[in-house]
């Protein structure tokens, strides 16, 4: 019987494969059996050193980038990615080193803009970039940072322009419609809604069917029949934000999950020492099921989110029992009694009418069972619920309690709390708890 063999070649071509997918850990099972049959093949390399930069791994990046320099000082890639390893780690004096090695060519200037957008020189940056995407058109990155650096720097004409250029240089990538998305928020939180309607127009005029547009443009019309965020929106966002997550976060001084938590522990303590079968409901990376995994002994911990990219990354925690890909609308509707808590952090945010969700939660809860779960405060009406410019529903205290008492839920208690922070303010909001009675 004959061993089947995998050439080095087949391995990196698998290796390729993967990394093209995304699924970096199988990428790098293969580059690294690619690498022991060839130890300096400077393409295995960079593929190597590529995963690790992809990973955020900077460190193990970086020492294989140097590998490959070490070898062939004019790897480009090496080089490029060296220096923003650097900008990354603020280590700039390095950076400027590797952008000087780079010389006069056109992606030097990209990585100078870079460089001094990094050092929140806007002004420079934006002049830097704007002469570069002068003479690069179709780099849509180019574009893309041009329009961050021309917004700080106050250009914010130019901001929305550049923006708008990287959707179009991209053919319409999901990544650059939300960098636009933000742009058309932040800037209209500065310089008001009218500044930014006409961007908006030309942006809904050429993608009608694109569910980012159509997010944004019920944001800014207060469209009352958009009663909750669509699914495709909300896949889309969290697919692309997946990787930062949780490091986006923790700038934001995010405390949800905590302070689900301490409700738990503070109002139900005799749950603690029991068997409990939980719903991380929109569970996200997993930052609320490592709450739960500190509180409870005993569980079984379920998750259902509608972003793919980031149930793998809750999955790299293994504290779920389950992980489910679904819409929690649907989902609760299809576990009739299954479960004694079922928790959701900040999740009721992409939903404005929560009469669904909230009924639902009621069918898949046992008798008893809790619901626990974060809302934004509506601080312009308590009866109603409302879309903020970002996008977000914001609910009212009064309506908050009629939507839980008509679904079934009694003694619900708010504790008011600061979710996060956004653009330097706080947003205000409750964590709520309520138990289900059935008569």
């Amino acid at each position: 019987m004959f061993k089947y063999f995998v050439s080095k070649k087949n391995y990196y071509k698998l290796a390729s494969e993967a990394y093209a997918s995304g699924d970096w850990e199988v990428a790098l099972k293969y580059i690294k059996k690619a690498i022991k049959q060839s130890p300096n093949n400077p393409d295995f390399l960079l593929l190597f050193a590529n995963i690790f930069y992809i990973k955020e791994d900077y460190t193990a990046a970086e020492q294989v980038y140097k590998k490959i320099l070490s070898v062939d000082s004019y790897n480009l890639s090496a080089t490029i990615n060296c220096c923003d390893i650097y900008i990354t780690q603020k280590k700039y004096d390095q950076a400027q080193k590797y952008i000087d090695k780079l010389g006069g060519i056109p992606k030097a200037n990209f990585m100078r803009g870079k460089l001094a957008f990094a050092k929140e020189n806007y002004a420079l940056a934006e002049r830097i970039l704007s002469q570069y995407v002068n003479n690069n058109d179709a780099d849509f990155w180019g574009h893309n940072l041009l329009s961050q650096a021309a917004q700080k720097n106050g250009n914010f004409k130019l901001a929305l322009t550049s923006a708008l250029s990287a959707v179009e240089k991209s053919g319409g990538d999901n990544s650059q419609h939300l960098n636009l998305a933000y742009a058309i928020y932040e800037i209209a939180l500065e310089q008001g809604v009218d500044f930014v309607l006409p961007t908006l127009k030309r942006w809904y005029q050429k993608y009608p069917d694109n569910s980012i547009v159509i997010h944004s443009k019920n944001s800014f019309s207060s469209n009352p029949d958009f009663l909750r965020s669509e699914a495709q929106y909300i896949k889309i966002v969290f697919d692309n934000f997946a990787d930062s997550f949780e490091a986006t976060l923790c700038d934001l001084s995010y405390i949800v999950p905590q302070k689900i938590a301490e409700e738990i522990r503070g109002r139900f303590t005799d749950l603690l020492g029991k068997k409990n079968r939980i719903l991380d409901a929109g569970c996200g990376t997993g930052l609320c099921g490592l709450e739960v995994d500190s509180l409870f002994k005993k569980y079984q911990l379920d998750g259902v989110d509608l972003s793919p990219n980031m149930l793998a990354v809750a999955k790299k925690k293994n504290i779920y029992s389950e992980l489910r890909n679904s819409d929690i609308e649907t989902d609760f509707f299809v576990h009739k009694n299954t479960y004694n808590i079922i928790l959701a952090a900040d999740v009721f945010t992409y939903f404005g009418d929560l009469k669904n969700v909230f009924m639902g939660a009621y069918f898949a809860l046992q008798k008893n069972g809790i619901f626990v779960f974060s809302i934004s405060k509506n601080s312009a009406s308590p009866d109603a619920w409302t879309q903020h410019l970002s996008g977000r529903f914001l609910h009212g205290e009064n309506y908050i309690k009629n939507m839980l008492c008509s679904s079934g839920f009694s003694d619900v208690k708010f504790a008011p709390c600061i979710l996060r922070k956004e653009g330097e303010k706080d947003v205000a909001g409750w964590v709520i708890s309520a138990i289900k009675k059935v008569p």
